[in-house]
């Protein structure tokens, strides 16, 4: 019996918060930059990963709001996933952490396809799609983004076959907006 698909969203996203942590992965996804020096966030997010670490949330905020206001996606992803996005931060907001992952995803940053792709899938702050959850979790699974092919496997048992091809098809076609 396969877990519910809850279960290996909530799996993905314990990873990929993971991965959020750690400077280094999170430089390593990002394809257009090069990676940050071994195990160092990148300068600028460093003050963020310490308020994160210290789980000064309203800090982390203020340090990363003015970066992804400018559209760093790093800052976008942080922001949405471990500020608004984190059931045990006092700001919490599903209402604000979409749009930043959504963004952030429709820009080709493959983390915040994995998360973006997943919220879609489960209906969490967004209307339900299965078609775009398995292109945005197929884009960030051909980007490496670990373990995202556990969930579009149990996505596609969920699927019709018509819509599966949907997705692939969208998911060939896509190209990250500016």
């Amino acid at each position: 019996m396969q877990p519910p698909l809850l279960h290996v969203v909530a799996a993905i996203v314990a990873l990929l918060t993971a991965m959020a942590a750690d400077g280094d992965a999170l430089a390593q996804t990002q394809p257009q930059k090069p990676p940050a020096a071994a195990s160092q966030p990148a300068p600028e997010l460093k003050p963020a990963f310490d308020a994160l670490a210290a789980k000064d949330y309203a800090k982390a905020e203020r340090i990363l709001k003015p970066l992804a206001d400018r559209k760093d996606p790093r800052a976008q992803f942080l922001l949405g996933v471990e500020v608004y996005g984190f059931d045990k931060s006092p700001l919490y907001s599903l209402q604000k952490a979409i749009p930043l992952l959504k963004d952030t995803a429709e820009r080709g940053f493959p983390p915040a396809m994995a998360y973006f792709g997943a919220a879609l899938a489960e209906g969490a702050g967004v209307a339900k799609d299965k078609v775009e959850a398995y292109k945005y979790l197929a884009l960030a699974s051909r980007h490496k983004v670990p373990n995202t092919e556990p969930l579009l496997a149990r996505l596609a048992s969920e699927m019709s076959p018509e819509e599966i091809e949907r997705a692939k098809k969208a998911a060939d076609a896509f190209v990250p907006r500016k």
